[in-house]
C-alpha cells in the first residue's frame, strides 16, 4: 500500500515539474505544452524567462473599488426606500381586491405571493444599502 501510494507521488511530483516546450503542429501552430505531452510534434525547450501559468486557474480581475461616497450611499438609500414603498403600495392594491373564482383564502394568498415577494426584496436590498453607507 505504501509503495503505490509513493508512486503515486512520485509520478504527480514529475508531472508538476515538467519542462514546458516551444511546439509547432502540423498546421504551423506554435503550442506550448509540457514535454511529456510533445509526441511527435517538432518541439524544441523554452528558455529565457517564461511565465508559466496553469491553464487551471481562473484569471482574476481587479475587484472594482467600493463606492463610499456619502452622498451616492444616500441616493441609493433613497432608491431602495422608494423601492420599499411602491412594492408595499402594489401589495395594499393587490389585497383590496377580491376576484370571484378566489372563494378559498389559500387562491388569495397564491395570488399577493409574488407582491409579497418584492416587499420582502426591496426590504432586503434597503438593508444591504444602509449596511454598505
Amino acid at each position: 500500500m505504501r509503495a503505490l501510494l509513493a508512486a503515486v507521488l512520485l509520478c504527480t511530483a514529475a508531472a508538476a515539474v515538467a519542462a514546458p516546450v516551444k511546439c509547432v503542429d502540423a498546421k504551423g501552430k506554435i503550442l506550448y505544452i509540457d514535454e511529456a505531452d510533445a509526441g511527435a510534434l517538432k518541439c524544441q525547450p523554452v528558455t529565457g524567462s517564461t511565465v508559466i501559468v496553469p491553464h487551471d486557474t481562473p484569471s482574476r480581475t481587479p475587484a472594482a473599488a467600493p463606492d463610499t461616497s456619502l452622498e451616492q450611499a444616500r441616493e441609493r438609500i433613497a432608491a431602495a426606500e422608494a423601492k420599499v414603498a411602491e412594492a408595499k403600495q402594489r401589495l395594499a392594491e393587490q389585497e383590496a381586491i377580491r376576484e370571484g373564482n378566489e372563494k378559498n383564502y389559500a387562491r388569495v394568498l397564491e395570488r399577493l405571493k409574488p407582491y409579497q415577494d418584492a416587499v420582502d426584496q426591496a426590504e432586503r436590498e434597503l438593508q444591504t444599502a444602509k449596511a454598505q453607507r
